[in-house]
């Protein structure tokens, strides 16, 4: 597995090292990995979580460096109740929030039930909205930005996959807006839109796990369940880099965009509706 990115272990190893960071989606594939990242380059990170099981668990080696947060991003109340504590634990200084919780679906449109749309506008859409317009006014004080994790499904729609599609646009919505609102007061607002990404979340969504994913891959006939250039799944650690590079000052002329970090598959139409035509 990679590890930071050169241009933050050498010409500016120090750039985030003191910098004060809000992680939400911190258990996940990328944002475990995120954690760690900071972590070597000696960030003061608080996590988000709706589960202390999970953070005890994949950081019980660098637990004593972290302080944390458990919030069900759900629940709007308790957001409200217990944000404020995050940024008092920071003493009320927050450079960078990197906003990296979501959930997926793999209902179609007509078997989707109202409960499972609300809790993925919730969980995808609503919270990500609420954390940053309360993060707002401090990032204002720090001239600070945001990245949030938006998907190559906002870009392309796939099989079984209107949900995320959906809430995905949404949040390239709220970037855009927030970012050109933002402008003003010097803070940024950038989105990353990751590919097909060897994650858990991935695995446990997929109906092939990674080492088989192109088993039924077609060239000759150009059907597949999915189509990146090369056959190469990413990393956490190649969207890692994304993330690391819009959230520093080398991104400073860089606002309101969805990045997507997709190996190509935004190049390519997804054919999958047609394969039982």
């Amino acid at each position: 597995m990679e590890s930071t990115i050169e241009f933050f272990k050498n010409e500016n190893k120090d750039y985030y090292k003191g910098k004060n960071i809000i992680i939400t989606g911190a258990t996940g594939g990328i944002g475990s990995v995120l954690v760690n990242t900071l972590l070597s380059l000696e960030a003061n990170l608080l996590l988000i979580s709706h589960n202390e099981e999970k953070i005890n668990k994949i950081f019980y080696q660098t637990l004593n460096k972290l302080q944390y947060e458990i919030i069900n991003l759900e629940d709007p109340k308790e957001i409200n109740l217990k944000f404020p504590s995050c940024l008092k634990k920071l003493k009320g200084k927050l450079d960078n929030l990197f906003i990296c919780h979501g959930i997926y679906s793999k209902d179609s449109i007509q078997e989707c039930s109202i409960e499972n749309f609300d809790k993925l506008i919730n969980i995808n859409v609503r919270s990500i909205f609420h954390i940053l317009s309360l993060s707002v006014p401090f990032l204002k004080l720090s001239k600070g930005n945001c990245v949030i994790i938006s998907s190559m499904e906002s870009f392309i729609p796939v099989k079984n996959g209107f949900l995320n599609t959906t809430t995905k646009c949404m949040i390239n919505s709220l970037v855009h807006n927030s970012a050109l609102e933002l402008a003003y007061f010097g803070v940024r607002i950038n989105a990353v839109a990751p590919g097909i990404t060897n994650t858990k979340h991935r695995e446990n969504n997929s109906d092939d796990n990674i080492d088989g994913l192109f088993k039924n891959f077609d060239t000759a006939n150009n059907k597949g369940d999915i189509f990146p250039l090369n056959k190469r799944i990413l990393n956490p650690e190649n969207i890692v880099d994304t993330i690391l590079f819009l959230g520093s000052d080398e991104a400073s002329f860089i606002t309101g965009e969805i990045i997507q970090n997709d190996n190509g598959y935004g190049l390519n139409h997804d054919l999958s509706f047609t394969h039982n035509l």
